[in-house]
């Protein structure tokens, strides 16, 4: 294991399982939250910014009465996190889960030196020092290593009580492969898709505040991390006649790219990979004029007609696909276990969750307002974590 390079904690952890959302686990969290917020470097990264209110105190508190039970639990043990290389502070969150269920923490970080990473992971290195959190400091270990060096993923997978995967498909079904504890528990986050619906007469009527409020939000879900999360949206479903799918779109996009413009810098390379992919989408789709460019900062293109293969409609960088409809009935045959996050403008939350569950379908497991499909919370991807990484002493 020469190749590990180790950041903070403890080589050889301390496994002691506690009970969920502990105060000492949470005090932890909430320094660590002040010393974010404080932190001028911190105040950079709007996502640092986001983790930080995520780990107050008094959204934790929140977050254990929502997850209060009258069953009696504990943590697994020891739980191995590997964490994609592609989002900054998917590992904090990830972290946040092990110790707030009463575990023990082993932590892979992405394997980009993301600014993020660093500035979060000094932090605690900070805070574990303090003499009533040291004990957390023994419990939990973060490091780094290349993915490629398998064998070091394989020997950690023998030894841990539980396993956290976050990564694409064929990370999983390596892990998945690793032998194991008999009693290991495993939560895997495998390659998912998202899109969004916008009720297009919503838009129409929006006044100028209303609709600044929805390009800024939307943004925050599809740009805010390149479109590289698994529950950024990538499809666009405009709801409404033709007509008004027109003046909707009009008004949306041209609204979108002020904003994008004074936020978003895409590099070059991007804008390279961002070409020779609505290259690929000509031959493949045979779009046409169906195609809008702005400025390079948002592509737009109008599907005609869906078919199975949907998820595949997965860009980044402002890469939109567009496609318009009247009744969702026209979508429901193409929505596989791929879905993740259904995101809305406009939209009746209760018939969203009826056209889910009276046509028992197979994917979508979150219906969340534009501006929120990267609040990440203790019931993600279908999975209650709390109930994942704790087992439960039954007493009679």
């Amino acid at each position: 294991m020469n190749n590990i390079i180790n950041f903070l904690g403890k080589k050889k952890v301390l496994v002691k399982p506690c009970m969920p959302f502990g105060k000492l686990e949470i005090d932890f969290l909430d320094s660590l939250s002040k010393d974010l917020m404080n932190d001028k470097n911190a105040r950079s990264f709007p996502d640092i910014i986001s983790f930080a209110f995520w780990c107050r105190k008094k959204n934790l508190t929140s977050l254990k009465n929502k997850l209060n039970t009258e069953e009696t639990r504990i943590g697994l043990g020891c739980i191995f996190h590997i964490t994609p290389s592609n989002v900054p502070l998917n590992f904090a969150y990830s972290f946040a889960f092990g110790l707030l269920t009463g575990n023990s923490n082993i932590v892979k970080l992405p394997s980009e030196n993301f600014p993020q990473t660093k500035i979060v992971c000094n932090a605690i290195s900070k805070i574990i020092k303090r003499s009533e959190f040291k004990i957390i400091g023994k419990k939990n270990h973060f490091f780094k290593y290349n993915s490629n060096e398998t064998d070091i993923t394989k020997n950690i997978s023998s030894k841990i009580d539980g396993r956290v995967v976050w990564g694409g498909d064929k990370t999983v079904e390596m892990v998945k492969n690793f032998k194991t504890k008999p009693r290991t528990k495993d939560i895997f986050f495998s390659d998912r898709y998202s899109f969004c619906i916008i009720k297009s007469d919503e838009i129409i009527s929006a006044k100028s505040n209303r609709i600044q409020s929805f390009v800024n939000k939307f943004y925050n879900d599809t740009y805010f991390m390149d479109q590289n999360a698994c529950s950024s949206p990538h499809l666009i479903i405009w709801y409404g006649s033709k007509k008004q799918n027109r003046l909707a779109k009009n008004k949306f996009w041209t609204e979108l790219l002020e904003i994008v413009k004074k936020k978003y810098s895409l590099e070059y390379s991007n804008v390279v990979d961002k070409y020779a992919s609505l290259c690929e989408d000509a031959i493949e789709y045979d779009f046409g004029n169906n195609f809008h460019n702005y400025e390079n900062l948002i592509y737009r293109v109008k599907i005609g007609k869906l078919n199975k293969n949907l998820d595949q409609l997965n860009n980044k960088f402002g890469y939109f696909y567009e496609f318009e409809c009247n009744n969702l009935k026209k979508i429901k045959n193409y929505i596989t276990q791929k879905f993740q996050t259904l995101s809305y403008i406009g939209m009746d939350k209760k018939k969203l969750l009826n056209f889910v569950v009276k046509n028992g379908l197979e994917g979508i497991d979150r219906i969340v307002p534009i501006g929120s499909s990267h609040n990440i919370g203790f019931i993600w991807d279908g999975y209650n974590i709390d109930k994942q990484l704790t087992r439960v002493i039954e007493v009679n």
